[in-house]
């Protein structure tokens, strides 16, 4: 009998909220189009920088490029560089500076157009906190059946820090890996070839996998609060695929990334927003370091760690 009133009475509420329920029109205000410039930028590497025109929400297609774009690097106050416009392999237009950026120097974009606001944004290349040594215990290798043709290697990786920062926890991983390939000759693997994909799955605890964010770079962001008790540690477990009579895993490459705030909390928060689809919810509002305008301007520190897969 409870179990029939609770029926009844849920159903009495869905009713009453769909006759309450009524269409509401908002009419979004119209803004300027503003500059919008994105550049991530490592030591040792020259400064490129994504331009584009703003859109409004409603907008369908690309946004538009301007040509005419003056977009310069200073440092310390001083004006360092008037970047140059380069088209990459697909025909899209960007801008690159002609010197690399440096380890610990912080760099100023300014972007001018014609007609439009000037914007400006700041940000560095940090100092690297790097990983110790890693080795792989041929032990610790798990092989598991993918399909008919494919297995894969479990193999557990502890990416641990060589110094936990007292602040400003910000890293981001990335994993690839290098397979040789044979061909059957007689019965017999003879060698062919050598590739290397990116090592897109991998497995953790469930804590540990709530904070990490794949992200489009492509590198897995991983969030601050992971450091919360102290640990220097990332426990994962890497899973390699191949096919076993004519592949073999060889060796893993480990890309550390660290990372600069206004990096982490602008992909911070575009992962907050894609996974945030429930209509209940706010949208999480994009991290802007760009000032007049929008967009991220972003320095990381990296290195590539590579470790041999035992036989």
């Amino acid at each position: 009998m409870r179990y029939f009133k609770m029926v009844v009475f849920t159903t009495a509420l869905f009713v009453l909220m769909f006759r309450c329920a009524s269409e509401v029109i908002i009419d979004l205000p119209d803004e300027e189009p503003r500059i919008v410039a994105v550049s991530h930028f490592t030591d040792g590497q020259p400064i490129n920088v994504r331009v584009t025109i703003s859109q409004p929400i409603y907008a369908s297609g690309e946004p538009e490029i301007p040509v005419k774009a003056d977009v310069s690097i200073s440092t310390g106050g001083q004006f360092l560089d008037k970047l140059r416009s380069v088209f990459d392999e697909f025909g899209g237009l960007y801008w690159e500076s002609r010197d690399s950026a440096e380890t610990g120097e912080t760099y100023s974009l300014v972007v001018r157009i014609p007609g439009m606001e000037t914007i400006e944004a700041q940000s560095y290349v940090p100092y690297h906190s790097g990983l110790r040594p890693m080795e792989i215990n041929s032990e610790d290798i798990r092989i598991v059946d993918l399909d008919e043709t494919r297995k894969a290697y479990r193999i557990p990786m502890e990416l641990r820090l060589e110094r936990l920062p007292k602040t400003k926890r910000y890293f981001a991983f990335h994993l690839r890996h290098e397979i040789d390939v044979y061909e059957i000759v007689d019965g017999e693997p003879m060698y062919h070839h050598t590739y290397q994909t990116d090592s897109t799955y991998y497995l953790a605890d469930g804590r540990t996998l709530s904070l990490l964010h794949n992200l489009v770079e492509p590198v897995v962001l991983i969030n601050e609060n992971l450091w919360d008790n102290s640990d220097q540690s990332l426990q994962i477990e890497a899973l390699i695929p191949f096919k076993e009579t004519v592949e073999k895993p060889r060796r893993i490459m480990v890309e550390w990334r660290t990372l600069s705030e206004e990096f982490y909390k602008y992909h911070l928060s575009l992962a907050r927003q894609g996974n945030n689809n429930s209509p209940l919810n706010d949208p999480d509002a994009v991290y802007n370091n760009v000032l007049n305008g929008y967009g991220n301007f972003s320095g990381y520190a990296v290195s590539i760690d590579t470790i041999h897969i035992p036989n």
